[in-house]
């Protein structure tokens, strides 16, 4: 019984603390949805453009750090959990 308690605070660990690390670098849910939303525009104008999006500018993630600033940590988390669901932000 304890092996699978000890298994299930890894497995939280895991996925709250270290996949959000190495994927957006942070755990600050309001840096991850601004980093979401930088790739979200910056990949539609490369591909407009006729160009790879590649690695998003920081200047992109600073006009979308810019947005996100305005939100409460509830609301990054709420907005961050809409996009991995795919939810549309019209819907709320």
């Amino acid at each position: 019984m304890r092996n699978i308690i000890f298994g299930l605070i890894g497995l939280f660990v895991l996925l709250f603390v270290v996949l959000p690390i190495v994927r957006y670098r942070t755990v600050d849910p309001c840096r991850m949805l601004a980093k979401e939303i930088a790739q979200e525009n910056y990949g539609s104008i490369a591909k407009a453009i006729g160009a790879e999006p590649g690695e998003t500018p920081e200047a992109a993630q600073s006009m979308a750090r810019m947005l996100t600033s305005q939100y409460s940590e509830g609301e990054c988390v709420m907005k961050l959990k809409d996009r991995w669901l795919g939810i549309a932000a019209s819907e709320h």
